[in-house]
């Protein structure tokens, strides 16, 4: 199994969540694949844990080249969005397991080879105690009341607004502050990852995430269209004509197959991507467009006609389920450290 994550391995049928392929849109095959797979394991219409076709059964299911899906698997495989089990299949991974806390083995080994080596050179125990409480007393802190909370994202402004979501659903006291990959690619916001009690991370980019902060847990959430986008949709024009622009081509069809669920009654859509040859095209010839998170340029190259964000919101099944519980337990490792270690150097 990839070591990377853990997964709920069932042995059941595999989960039907529609994929197609829209040979008209001039996506590759393989990137259309991804896309829905990628978006559907992110915004939970896949649910962790559930078991995905072979790449036999997608490959006839979808009338796609074996190889084509054997791909997709493995680019998905090495994002941490799925795993594989020896005899079972292919799964949708679960929610990683955090590791264990401090281990206090360790510090009792550390402060053994400090008093080892004081005495060695001639400190008497009662001066090593002495001068051990004089710096604890130094630096002792009263104990924290709020929970530092770190959220990388993809893009700026999304990603402050999947902070204020998360900071929405906090006790008075705890603090998001809201960082991108390419944030922490470039050094910048360094001092704030450093002193996060609690990281989290789009599911759909965990590995990258953990890649650039080794040794921090990085907890996964979901994301899900926002209640404005969905009533936005609802309350279009039927007769309009459309256009969708998704930021990266291959979420263009599940792009579009969002668009047409939540707006069924307009019929005139027309649907590209960011740097598609044929976009001021299909702008120009558009009453209304929609753009993906990351394509705001849209609203530049259409000055005077209406366009709309899809904009998305953090799942709150994953913060009621994963964050809020995070927050706690480290809050709770907090009120309960400083009194104890007070108590026992008194």
């Amino acid at each position: 199994m990839n070591p990377g994550a853990t997964s709920t391995v069932l042995d059941t049928e595999p989960f039907a969540w529609p994929l197609g392929i829209d040979r008209s849109l001039g996506v590759p095959v393989g990137a259309q694949l991804r896309g829905q797979l990628e978006y559907g394991i992110a915004c939970g219409d896949i649910p962790r844990g559930a078991r995905l076709p072979s790449v036999r059964e997608l490959s006839q299911e979808l009338g796609v080249a074996h190889m084509t899906v054997a791909g997709v698997y493995k680019e998905l495989l090495s994002l941490g969005l799925i795993v594989t089990a020896r005899g079972r299949g292919t799964f949708v991974a679960d929610v990683p397991q955090p590791p264990p806390g401090p281990d206090p083995a360790r510090l009792t080994r550390l402060l053994s080879d400090t008093l080892a080596q004081a005495e060695n050179e001639g400190f008497s125990l009662r001066q090593i105690g002495e001068a051990m409480n004089a710096l604890i007393a130094r630096g002792a802190r009263p104990p924290q009341t709020g929970v530092s909370v770190l959220l990388v994202g993809l893009f700026a402004d999304a990603t402050r607004g999947y902070a204020a979501d998360v900071q929405a659903a906090l006790p008075a006291g705890d603090r998001v502050q809201a960082v991108t990959l390419d944030d922490l690619r470039s050094g910048r916001s360094l001092e704030g990852t450093h002193s996060a009690d609690v990281v989290l991370a789009l599911a759909h980019r965990l590995n990258e995430t953990r890649a650039l902060l080794p040794g921090r847990e990085v907890i996964p959430v979901g994301f899900i269209p926002s209640q404005r986008t969905r009533a936005a949709l609802a309350a279009l024009d039927p007769m309009i004509r459309l256009a969708i622009v998704a930021t990266f081509e291959e979420f263009l069809p599940t792009f579009l197959g969002g668009v047409k669920r939540f707006a069924p009654h307009v019929s005139a859509i027309q649907a590209t991507h960011l740097h598609a040859a044929n976009l001021q095209e299909v702008l120009d010839a558009c009453d209304v467009a929609i753009y993906a998170t990351g394509s705001e340029t849209v609203r530049t190259l259409l000055p005077h006609k209406p366009a709309l964000e899809y904009r998305h919101i953090v799942d709150p099944r994953d913060v009621e389920g994963l964050v809020l519980p995070a927050v706690e337990a480290h809050r709770a490792a907090q009120q309960s450290a400083l009194p104890k270690s007070r108590k026992e150097l008194s």
